[in-house]
């Protein structure tokens, strides 16, 4: 699979066509085609401090009437990009790229639900709700915009078989299907391409009678060891466990 991100490649092809930046420059498209960003900027080759730089230019800009700061393929304004960076702990110095783009994508689709859904632990309708939320060029179950005086630009029809499709795909990796559990505890995550799931359980470390302590606090001390490094090397989907947890309550718009 050289794709990282195959599995919910629907759904970033959906959000490329719904918010309408493949038909303009893709990755490297801003709001309105480049009005409020002085021109055509190569977005990809940015670092993600620059692009915060050229969004807050975006919301001063006299003309800007939408007051906002959309720009790359997914239409990721400032206030959400912030949210992402300090979430996966990111520096500021790594480039906006095309990988990055579709990384920070897949973060939002996680923090909208799309993972509770491929498990089961989500309906359609809540999914469809939830994303209506992130982009607002998703329709309600409705097929209405979320946000007043924006209308949705595809179908209820569209998206759900992009769903279907990224259903289809997860199945066809052969993964288990296991949701962020409610409470936080630990989470799943869109953000590294197939859903990677953070548990919660730890397993029991036991042993025969006759074991000396050393044995025992030996393979303690393993455990804790193996446990840190699991932790380190999934810090992406902790972080999006968190970030989902606040995502929904607050229905911050993108």
């Amino acid at each position: 699979m050289t794709d990282p991100f195959y599995i919910y490649r629907p759904a970033l092809e959906l959000l490329g066509t719904s918010e309408g930046t493949d038909k303009g420059r893709g990755y490297n498209e801003a709001l309105s085609y480049g009005a409020y960003t002085g021109g055509d900027r190569e977005l990809v080759a940015m670092t993600l401090d620059q692009i915060d730089e050229l969004q807050t230019a975006m919301l001063t800009h006299p003309k800007n009437k939408w007051n906002s700061s959309a720009l790359g393929r997914y239409q990721i304004v400032r206030t959400t990009l912030r949210k992402i960076r300090k979430a996966l702990r990111l520096t500021g110095r790594e480039l906006f790229d095309e990988a990055m783009q579709d990384r920070m994508a897949c973060f939002l689709l996680g923090g909208r639900g799309i993972d509770r859904w491929l498990a089961g632990k989500m309906s359609l309708n809540a999914l469809l709700l939830a994303l209506s939320k992130e982009w607002a060029s998703l329709p309600t179950p409705k097929g209405k915009g979320y946000y007043g005086g924006q209308n949705a630009s595809v179908s209820v029809g569209s998206v759900q078989a992009a769903l279907y499709e990224v259903r289809r795909r997860r199945a066809e990796y052969g993964a288990p299907m296991q949701a962020a559990p409610d409470n936080g505890g630990g989470g799943t995550a869109a953000a590294g391409g197939a859903v990677v799931v953070v548990g919660t359980g730890a397993g029991a470390v036991t042993g025969a009678d006759d074991w000396s302590g050393l044995a025992i606090w030996g393979g303690a001390a393993l455990v804790l060891a193996v446990a840190g490094f699991v932790a380190w090397r999934n810090r992406d989907e902790i972080a999006l466990a968190v970030y989902s947890l606040k995502t929904r309550f607050s229905g911050d718009k993108s």
